[in-house]
Parts: structure tokens; C-alpha cells; sequence
């Protein structure tokens, strides 16, 4: 609050207030450390000499110093910041807190210990779903000793039943494996029985072998490589692919949300036409085009994704 003198600079006579005018700039106050000191009184009995004290509050690391907050922070920090632990540690120490990276790593590893009831909770209801959509992304992983990294796969596993009226809370399953091999999906979802929408990834060929999980192919990923064709040389055979396919994407837009028997009926009725139609015309096409062509290959590609499909 920014006040004047109540005497006019101009002829000393009294001011009187007409108002104000507010303006506001953005500014940060750091965070900060601070002791929680729990005292717990002793009593003593006069009569019988026990002694009376109120129970220890628990802790989330046994006899640790780290509240739960602290705890939290260091892992948003590790694990959504991508901040590491040293570099936490150099963080802390500017700020007058001594917390050494071996420090910090217990505590994370007992944070581990900690969620694990958290997580298999979540993988449980995950894996519980009708249907489940998967992916794999690779994530650098440090290489101690070596001064570089190396490449870990992040295995993605979602439930998300609301385009198709389902009520379940939506919820994403994160696995983690230090490389692509297939056997790593195999033991993600040995528990899973359903539909699994997911890419071409080889890997994923030997979920389907037994039966109890059925492939859903992805158009997404179909549909990307006439993409990248047009968007490099604009061809239109590959326009016309795009265009087809989204007639495709327009009718699961109409249907989304809708009750499985007549979200059935819709694709049979209207989608069921339109990849007759887009599959003769791929053949017809791959045809005219040199066997070399990328866009010969991309063709062939999608139209043995549609056999799959009709299968």
C-alpha cells in the first residue's frame, strides 16, 4: 500500500481521498524447509509409579526424518521434473539443508516399498478391463560408469471404457523393462483376458497365440504412414487414403459413447461399406505402383491390416 503525505505539496492545504489505483506484478516466494517437533509429554502415576506417554506419530520411513511432503517432492521432482537426485541434493544444499544423493536414493526406494499396495491396486483394476490399448516408448536410462545412457522401454497400458459407455474409472498402468523384448508384455498381461488394441509390434504377436486375447488393430498407425507420404510430397493417392480413412474416423465420432450393440449395428451398416470400398481400391492401386515405391509398400501394408480386420 503505497500512501502519500495527507498535506498538498502544492499549498500545504489537507488532502482528502478521491479512490485508488491497483496494479499487480507476479512474484515467487521459494519454498521452504522447516522442523516439525513432535514433544510427547511423560506422566508418572503418584500412586503406582507407571508411566503414561502418548504413542509416537507414525512416520512414513521408520525412524526417517523426511515428512511425507518432503517425500513427495523429491519424487514429483525425480520422476515428472526429470530433476536428478544430485542435482536435488546441490538444490537442497544452496538452501542451507544438507541431504546427500545416497540420502535421497533411500528414501525413494523406500517410497518404492511404500506404493507398491497403491499399484498393484491400480494394475488390478487396469487389467480387470473388457478392452485395453498399449504402447511402448523408449526412455534414457543412466549407465553408471559410462558417462552415457542407454535406451529402457516404458510399457503404456490404458483402461478407458468412456467412448463406449463404459462407467470404470479410467486409469493408465506404467511398466517398466530395460529393453523391447516381447517377453515383457507376456508377463504384463499374464493376468489379462479381453481385447487389446495395439500397433504391429511383433512382440505382441504371442499374446494372441492362446486365445484369450483378441487383437484390435490400430488405424492410427495405418493411417500415419500415408500421412508422412503426403506430408513429404504431397501425393495424392495418398490424399485419397487419408480421406478414406476418415470417413472411417467420422463414423466412430458419430457412434462415440454409445452402447456396444449399437455402436455394432453403426460399423456394420456404415463402416462396413467404407473398408470394402477403401480395400479395393488399395489393390487396385498397389497395382499401378512401382513394388519399390514407398507408397506401394504402404498400401500393401494396409491392405493386409483390412484382411486382418475382415478375419
Amino acid at each position: 500500500m503505497h500512501t502519500p503525505s495527507c498535506i498538498c505539496p502544492e499549498c500545504g492545504g489537507e488532502l482528502r481521498r478521491l479512490g485508488e489505483e491497483v496494479s499487480e506484478i507476479l512474484e515467487r516466494v521459494p519454498a521452504q524447509f522447516k522442523v516439525v517437533r513432535h514433544v510427547r509429554v511423560k506422566l508418572s502415576c503418584a500412586r503406582c509409579q507407571s508411566i503414561v506417554q502418548a504413542p509416537a506419530p507414525a512416520r512414513p520411513i521408520e525412524r526417517g526424518l523426511a515428512g511425507p511432503g518432503l517425500l513427495a517432492h523429491v519424487l514429483i521432482s525425480k520422476y515428472a521434473d526429470h530433476l536428478p537426485l544430485y542435482r536435488q541434493s546441490q538444490i537442497y544444499a544452496r538452501e542451507g539443508v544438507e541431504l546427500d544423493r545416497s540420502t535421497l536414493a533411500d528414501w525413494v526406494g523406500a517410497c518404492s516399498a511404500l506404493l507398491a499396495p497403491l499399484l498393484e491396486a491400480l494394475a488390478k483394476h487396469v487389467l480387470s478391463g473388457y478392452a485395453l490399448h498399449a504402447d511402448d516408448t523408449p526412455v534414457p536410462v543412466l549407465a553408471p560408469g559410462t558417462g552415457k545412457t542407454k535406451s529402457g522401454r516404458l510399457w503404456t497400458y490404458v483402461r478407458n471404457e468412456r467412448s463406449f459407455g463404459g462407467e470404470a474409472a479410467p486409469a493408465v498402468l506404467f511398466r517398466y523393462s530395460p529393453d523391447r523384448k516381447g517377453e515383457h508384455p507376456l508377463a504384463h498381461l499374464r493376468n489379462f483376458s479381453g481385447v487389446l488394441h495395439a500397433d504391429g509390434y511383433a512382440g505382441f504377436e504371442q499374446l494372441y497365440r492362446p486365445g484369450k486375447i483378441s487383437e484390435a488393430a490400430c488405424w492410427a498407425h495405418a493411417r500415419r504412414k500415408f500421412f508422412d507420404i503426403h506430408a513429404a510430397n504431397g501425393s495424392p493417392i495418398a490424399a485419397e487414403a487419408l480421406e478414406r480413412i476418415g470417413a472411417l474416423y467420422a463414423v466412430e465420432a458419430d457412434i462415440r459413447g454409445q452402447a456396444p450393440e449399437q455402436r455394432c449395428a453403426q460399423r456394420q451398416a456404415r463402416a462396413g461399406p467404407i473398408l470394402d470400398q477403401l480395400h479395393e481400391w488399395l489393390l487396385a492401386t498397389v497395382a499401378k505402383l512401382s513394388k519399390k515405391s514407398e507408397l506401394a509398400g504402404s498400401t500393401t501394408t494396409t491392405s493386409l491390416f483390412l484382411l486382418k480386420v475382415a478375419r
